[in-house]
């Protein structure tokens, strides 16, 4: 059974190989349960409506249905609400835009490596957490940044870093409303400046963080960092 903070996935797909792959990717990636694996459509949405996933894992080729029509239909109001991360062997750009369309978060092209497959649920999960709070207001920069964490940090990180401490120098950035220092972020959130100085360089060369050297009155200037 799934914890009570797990992400519920349920995996579609009518390859059964493809899906015992993606079970257990999945069920490796810390704060994910796979609660159930359908191979047809219909399967499919009976299984989301008796287990109510968090997100689903759906593929557009399936024997009785159409994936997109799969997706439609899981956003019927007799349905609990789920997202949607599309993993489809369909590369054409008319694939992408329809399952855009029909609602999905995200595309993954087979094969998915696990390494991708693991970096995308990660940023789901920050973005579920971001969002979590109801009632909350966000601003126009909150919203920016959640965005682009969701939607546009695909690149595959290098092995040295840490997809936990890449978004604890994202999110210690956006807690404060002027740029900082790396040895002020390092101070914010326990790290060390050298640690801090690796990320946000790392960050900037992704586009995530902009940077400015700031000219004191004496000594070397002083790189300083905030999110774009």
């Amino acid at each position: 059974m799934p914890g009570a903070a797990d992400i519920t996935v349920l995996i579609v797909d009518d390859d059964p190989v493809v899906t015992a792959a993606l079970h257990a990717q999945v069920n490796r990636v810390s704060g994910f349960k796979v609660v159930g694996i359908a191979h047809t459509g219909q399967v499919a949405l009976a299984a989301a409506h008796r287990f109510a996933p968090r997100l689903v894992l759906l593929d557009l080729h399936l024997p009785d249905l159409p994936g997109l029509e799969v997706a439609h239909r899981l956003r019927r109001p007799d349905q609990p609400p789920t997202d949607v991360i599309v993993i489809s062997g369909h590369k054409e750009s008319a694939a992408v835009r329809a399952a855009m369309q029909r609602g999905a978060l995200y595309y993954l092209v087979k094969p998915t490596r696990a390494g991708i497959l693991e970096q995308t649920l990660l940023r789901y999960a920050a973005t579920v957490e971001q969002l979590g709070s109801t009632g909350r207001f966000v601003e126009q920069q909150e919203i920016d940044r959640i965005f682009r964490s969701l939607h546009l940090d695909a690149s595959p990180r290098a092995k040295s870093i840490s997809a936990a401490t890449e978004q604890a120098v994202l999110d210690g950035l956006a807690a404060v409303e002027d740029d900082l220092s790396a040895y002020e972020l390092a101070e914010a959130i326990g790290i060390s400046r050298a640690t801090a100085r690796r990320y946000l360089e790392h960050l900037v060369e992704r586009g995530q963080v902009e940077a400015r050297l700031r000219y004191g009155p004496t000594g070397r200037p002083q790189h300083r960092y905030w999110v774009r």
